[in-house]
């Protein structure tokens, strides 16, 4: 029998981490869009593996959609709308939007308690930083996480130098954007553990913060669920191309006029049909509908696997905004052929004209189209190869369990069973 007041050690497998995430906004419908679609994914690989908290903002939907991931959830009020009063503070728009009162109430509460290991999930939750840091201060061994979601900085560079925008807004987006820079950086710098959604994005931190090469852990990958476990595509399947995405953001709503700007006309032309599947702007519907009348706007779905069965390809056409897009990953696990622009497929390990078609510009991916489109074999073959490349890459429950390993040095630090035996 040990000894009174003998300390044992609890293995590190045998501990579940204190881990307290922030993040935007509660991750589950109406909330699709892709960043809370990976938080979502995050939150769920994570709590098996962690005794979690979540602290986010309200979707606005009174959270009618129940929770998949086992966690205590602290949902305050909705995250800011009126990006117009982030100019006077120091933080950008997507931080200030967050930062409500409601939210650093909850937030100094809650580090009042003892956490192995604080996460803040996407740059939105920077404004959380400061009150971190100081917690840190006083318990150093909690480890501090930024769960980056792409390269913030140089991904709403390229893209706001592409909006068509009056002088005086263009004038404001780039002063958000040096904030986005500052925010960033900051997050890099302070932070202890950072991961990343594309292998690429590695170098371009590092370079940010050279001193803290040791911290960048690339543990936190794009995940996929249920995947389709075979598919034919055949001469009977419509000759259909899908776009996949809401069209509610400046951003997505330019890409898709691009798009059709540059394509329309071609493919109607080979009688190909356009289904966008998505959320789309009602000032963008109107548009579309009147400039583009043989455009098929679905609207949000709850289920598009019947939508994207019935379609040859899948259409990456972003000529804006860098980064791992999610959405591949609905293409490659619903076996749906993709073809895009060079430069906005990424991340995926699977070859161009091997694993997907690409084109240089919006025209040559036109043309990409019409001329691939009836080429049922080559269709198939890249599907097959894309899946058979993808499909040990993206897993749930590895990630997670990788993911609470980096935080379990520091609960094993903390966390020692005290045996009083008399």
């Amino acid at each position: 029998m040990p000894a009174a007041g003998r300390e044992r050690e609890v293995s590190p497998e045998a501990v579940a981490p204190r881990v307290l995430f922030l993040t935007k906004v509660y991750p589950y419908p109406p909330a699709v869009a892709g960043d809370a679609v990976y938080s979502r994914g995050v939150i769920g690989a994570l709590a098996p593996f962690a005794c979690l908290t979540v602290l986010c903002g309200s979707n606005g939907s009174g959270e009618r959609a129940a929770a998949e991931a086992s966690a205590d959830w602290r949902i305050v009020e909705a995250p800011r709308k009126r990006q117009s009063g982030s100019i006077l503070s120091p933080w950008p728009s997507i931080v200030w939007r967050g930062d409500t009162p409601g939210h650093r109430r909850e937030l100094y509460g809650l580090l009042t308690q003892p956490w192995d290991a604080i996460v803040l999930d996407n740059i939105g939750s920077a404004h959380a930083l400061s009150a971190v840091k100081a917690y840190k201060a006083r318990h150093p061994s909690t480890a501090l996480v930024y769960v980056s979601h792409e390269i913030e900085f140089e991904t709403r560079r390229a893209k706001y130098g592409k909006y068509k925008i009056n002088p005086l807004v263009r004038l404001a987006s780039f002063w958000d954007l040096a904030k986005v820079r500052a925010a960033e950086h900051r997050l890099l710098g302070e932070t202890d553990i950072v991961t990343v959604i594309n292998q690429l994005d590695v170098p371009v931190f590092q370079a940010v913060a050279p001193e803290s090469r040791d911290w960048i852990q690339t543990c936190a990958l794009p995940i996929y669920g249920s995947v389709l476990e075979r598919r034919r595509i055949e001469t009977t399947t419509p000759r259909r191309v899908a776009l996949l995405g809401g069209r509610t953001s400046q951003q997505k709503q330019q890409i898709l006029l691009d798009w059709l700007e540059a394509s329309y006309d071609a493919l109607m032309a080979a009688e190909i049909e356009i289904v966008v599947i998505g959320d789309v702007a009602p000032g963008l519907h109107d548009v579309v509908q009147r400039q583009y009348p043989g455009v098929k706007l679905l609207g949000f779905v709850d289920d598009a696997d019947p939508l994207l069965a019935d379609c040859r390809m899948g259409i990456v056409p972003d000529t804006m905004g860098g980064g791992f897009k999610l959405r591949q990953l609905t293409y490659v696990f619903r076996r749906v052929p993709m073809v895009g622009l060079d430069q906005a497929i990424s991340g995926l390990p699977t070859p161009a004209g091997e694993g997907y078609l690409a084109a240089p510009d919006l025209k040559a991916l036109a043309h990409l189209i019409v001329t691939s489109i009836d080429d049922i074999d080559t269709l198939n073959a890249i599907q097959e190869r894309c899946f058979a490349d993808c499909a040990g890459a993206f897993g749930w429950r590895a990630r997670g369990e990788l993911f609470a390993g980096l935080l379990r040095p520091a609960a094993k630090q903390a966390r020692h069973e005290i045996l009083e035996v008399g």
